[in-house]
Formats: structure tokens, sequence, C-alpha cells
């Protein structure tokens, strides 16, 4: 787990370093195929819903807490033994998880039953990606960011999915976001951010970048005041 606790750290670490989770925003987890040894019961909390999903054990990093605080400082990150129904257990990390634990709840628990390779997710608000969901032909732009240059089509072979804007951390922006995962690998969030997954937190992340440098492209050719082209159909 102490490996998987300093992955956690690098990538919130390039997070605050590439401006991805300016003050506080931005959160990490990553799901744990064992249960840790030598950690004891800290204190038992409430969903605020009714949680019907597996047993499991998350890494996540804590409500208000900051990356590049979490780089250094590992009270920041909450190992959470997620129980069926109305509670859980923190067993390491001061304070409760990310506001937006409903979310990465629902949807760690969808992929341990379907997609048990995906274990980590990544949520921060990337600054190009939030510039190109705030133009009104967004949804008319999307595709053509998503053959704006070769890596993008190798990392989402599925492209991704949007999700219109619903309150940050709710229990319906978690439930739209387990619905619009289906076999993708990241969900954006309208006017708000990107969710990405991956089968460890370095992959998760490389996908965040990936789709930022995809907005950075389209948006400087839109600022030429030109149509991007976009590489070869059939290449890949």
């Amino acid at each position: 787990m102490r490996e998987t606790i300093r992955e956690i750290q690098k990538v919130a670490y390039w997070l605050a370093i590439k401006g991805l989770s300016e003050a506080n925003a931005g959160n990490i987890s990553v799901r744990l195929d064992e249960r840790p040894e030598g950690y004891e019961v800290k204190s038992v909390n409430e969903y605020g819903f009714d949680y019907d999903g597996p047993e499991m054990y998350l890494l996540i990093t804590a409500t208000g807490s900051r990356m590049r605080e979490i780089y250094e400082d590992d009270s920041k990150i909450c190992l959470l033994h997620v129980l069926p129904g109305k509670h859980y257990e923190i067993l390491h990390g001061d304070g409760k998880p990310t506001s937006e634990f409903p979310t990465h709840l629902m949807i760690h628990a969808k992929f341990k039953q379907l997609c048990p390779e995906k274990k980590a997710i990544v949520h921060t608000h990337p600054l190009n990606l939030l510039t190109l969901m705030n133009l009104e032909d967004f949804q008319e732009l999307l595709p053509k960011m998503m053959k704006i240059h070769p890596e993008v089509l190798i990392f989402f072979p599925q492209g991704i999915s949007v999700v219109e804007f619903e309150k940050p951390g709710s229990v319906e922006l978690g439930l739209k976001t387990v619905e619009k995962s289906e076999g993708k690998d990241a969900v954006l969030w309208d006017k708000h951010g990107v969710v990405a997954f991956g089968k460890d937190v370095a992959e998760a992340y490389d996908r965040v970048e990936i789709l930022e440098k995809a907005a950075e492209i389209l948006l400087r050719v839109l600022s030429l005041g030109r149509n991007p082209t976009g590489v070869p159909e059939g290449w890949l």
C-alpha cells in the first residue's frame, strides 16, 4: 500500500506543478486488491445515502486537501473500508474523503464488478478543457478534439462521454457519471472538469494530460481562425 500512496503523491505533485489543481481542487482514488495490514478503525462515518455495492478498500484524497500538500503529507490520503449499507470506516488519514466521494465510490463499485482492471480515478480542472466546455458550440467541437493528434485516438479508442452540469459532490453527479463511464476511459463534467480512469493512478493521469493537450491544440487552431484538419481517417 505504501507504494500506491507514493504513486498518488507523485501524481498530486504533477497536478499542482502543471496548474491542473487550483487551491483544493481535484481528487484521486485507488481501489486496493487486498485488505491493508496493520490499520485500526479510526472512525465510522455515514455515506448520506444507501450504498448497495461491494465491500472495498479505497485510498482517496481528503476533503479540502491541496495537491501541493498531498505530495509531502500522506495524512491527506484516507484509507477507507467501504461497506454495504449506510456507513464506511476510515482506517488512515486526517479528515473525511473528498466531497466527490459519491462519484469515486459509485465508479469503483461498477469497475470492481465489470472491469476490475480499472482501479484508479483522477479528477481535476484542466484549463483548456474548461475553456473549450464554455464555448457554445462545444459539442460540435468535441469530435474535432478527439482526432486532433494520434495519442488521443490511441488512448481513447472508444471516445469519451460528457455529463451535463450537475452540482459538484452530488449523488446525482455520481449516478450520471457511472452511466456515462460505460466502455470509456474518461468522462467530461460540463463546465467542471474531467474524470479519468486507469489501471493505476499514473495511467489515469496520462489520460488527463492527453485530453488537456488535445484541447490546447484545438483552441490554438481556432484562435488562428482556422478549421482543424485532424489526423487521417483509418490510420489506426
